[in-house]
């Protein structure tokens, strides 16, 4: 099948409004596919180069993609940059760019028509490219691609490498696509979606017939059970009446899925990315282990936890037992989802917390089972709590004992309390230059929340970030920016920032339709990206939590 047929479709899906005609428009053209094709157009459909927990990045950016556009199209790397500030989006300047070749350009391009095998291919060997001038040869590679594409072609083509494809066919539409296709419901599409992860996969397990079959792999990363946040101790125990909690410290770290099977291990981050490399030290410990694992990896030292800060100064190091000594760390492990060869996700939480202390009877290096308590009432959750801060924690994860494992849901089966009244994820969309003694830095950052498949502002923050950090934020915004209004510039969506504040309220002031109440950048979340960014869902339920807390305040 061509990539032409592909980018077709999604230029017709960027035009269409309807749910409804996206959904059978992808449906018809899945149909026609082999697997493999299938494969790769489910995930190239929902703007994933890759499978997700593959670990393959191409490693393209911005910078890469207008140097082998100068190549391609002969003119200046300026006025590359010009047409892409007019689009903000790269892909549409290299739309408007290819169209503009001379014939004699253009007749460069292959008869051969390229494949969604051949693009995929391609894609696998931009990740494969590593080393002492590896920037210089995928460079090459790319101008062949781009050389090898129609207009519309290279248009997708960059909206792929930079995960930009903003058509509408989204995560979901794209599962109601998959169900349509093959006979399936969209329930049992998001149930294996959530198992497998990557759509590709579905979509042939859909085809074949056996969603219900679905269930864990070890190796392959899980979507995780997600908590919701509490106003209160008594909020609590008001949806538990009368019931015993489980209570954990809540980790200021990152969340990670442990799989350790016949001597291998594989660590998964939020983002369903392969880590493992990032965290030798819990590879060694975990060899001999046969579980998958649910935890946090923080920043540990002589007994207490350290600020996600020094975790985060590992994050960045290509080498990273350079700051092993100085940055020792710990794995906190709070659940298990797989053990001896079967499935527990279906159990209980108290049993499944059962299987979890034999598994981890002690430390095993930088591995421990998490601590935890029985809580029963407002009283001794608020005490445990304070107990919690004290320590150097953010305060208190609270579940219920009978819980299963429900894969990427978010609910009051496990609820955290913190000191502020949460934090929110957000994307940094713009920033504006400071003044004194931060001036010609870029020290205020605007950043959104999602609304369905928008980013919407919903504030501007400049406290929290170390000097350093902030010439760091500096530049990689440089780097990042479409366009500049005065002293604002505005980027691409791609840092993601953790934001602490007091309350929430309704506001006109701000595009999301949300204010918070000073906010402040807590830390910079280099393990997250856009996708995993919170949602305009989230804030209105926090407006309701800041209102019962101001009225608990006012009894």
């Amino acid at each position: 099948m061509s990539f032409s047929g592909l980018c077709s479709l999604l230029e017709r899906l960027s035009s269409t409004s309807g749910r409804l005609a996206k959904v059978a428009a992808m449906s018809d053209y899945m149909r026609g596919l082999d697997d493999d094709e299938l494969r790769i157009a489910a995930r190239f459909l929902s703007g994933e180069a890759y499978p997700r927990g593959s670990g393959l990045d191409a490693g393209v950016g911005y910078s890469m993609l207008l140097d082998a556009m100068v190549g391609v199209a002969d003119i200046p790397r300026s006025r590359i940059a010009e047409i892409y500030r007019k689009y903000g989006d790269l892909g549409e300047a290299v739309h408007e760019i290819m169209s503009a070749r001379s014939p004699v350009q253009a007749s460069l391009s292959p008869a051969e028509p390229l494949t969604l095998k051949a693009v995929y291919g391609e894609f696998v060997r931009l990740a494969g490219t590593l080393g002492r001038g590896s920037s210089q040869r995928k460079l090459i590679r790319l101008r062949g691609l781009l050389t090898s594409c129609s207009p519309l072609e290279a248009k997708y083509l960059v909206k792929l490498l930079l995960s930009e494809l903003r058509t509408g066919a989204v995560e979901g539409l794209v599962e109601q696509a998959i169900a349509g296709a093959f006979n399936a419901t969209p329930e049992e599409v998001k149930r294996a979606r959530l198992f497998v992860g990557d759509l590709g996969e579905v979509a042939v397990i859909a085809r074949r017939g056996r969603l219900g079959e679905v269930d864990v792999v070890p190796l392959r990363p899980l979507e995780f059970m997600l908590a919701e946040a509490l106003a209160s101790p008594e909020e609590a125990a008001e949806r538990y009446p009368g019931r015993r909690l489980f209570a954990e410290y809540k980790y200021d770290g990152v969340r990670a899925q442990l799989h350790a099977v016949d001597g291998h291990v594989r660590i998964f981050s939020r983002r369903l990315e392969d880590v493992t490399g990032s965290f030798p030290e819990i590879v060694e410990d975990a060899k001999g282990l046969d579980a998958v694992l649910d935890g946090e990896i923080v920043a540990f030292k002589e007994g207490g936890p350290l600020p996600f800060r020094e975790l985060q100064r590992r994050l960045r190091r290509r080498n990273p037992r350079e700051l092993a000594d100085e940055v020792p760390i710990a794995y906190f492990a709070y659940d298990v989802m797989y053990a001896g060869g079967r499935s527990l996700m279906n159990l209980p939480l108290r049993e499944r917390r059962s299987v979890l202390a034999g598994l981890l009877p002690g430390r095993r290096g930088t591995i421990s089972a998490s601590p935890w308590w029985t809580v029963d009432g407002p009283d001794e959750i608020a005490e445990l709590f304070h107990r919690s801060r004290a320590e150097g924690y953010e305060g208190l994860v609270l579940k219920d004992p009978d819980s299963s494992y429900e894969l990427g849901k978010r609910g009051w089966k496990w609820m955290k309390l913190k000191e502020e009244l949460d934090t929110v994820d957000a994307v940094v969309v713009g920033a504006e230059y400071g003044h004194g003694k931060r001036a010609g830095l870029l020290s205020d950052l605007i950043f959104a929340v999602w609304d369905g498949e928008e980013l919407k502002v919903v504030g501007k923050a400049y406290s929290g970030l170390t000097d350093r950090e902030i010439e760091w934020m500096t530049d990689r915004l440089r780097e990042l920016a479409v366009r500049e209004e005065g002293s604002t510039i505005w980027v691409r969506p791609e840092i993601v920032v953790e934001i602490a504040f007091d309350a929430v309220q309704e506001s006109d002031r701000h595009p999301g339709g949300y204010a918070l109440r000073f906010p402040r950048i807590k830390n910079v979340r280099s393990d997250k990206g856009p996708r995993d960014a919170d949602t305009v869902d989230k804030l209105r339920r926090l407006v309701g939590i800041t209102r019962m807390r101001d009225e608990r305040g006012r009894e």
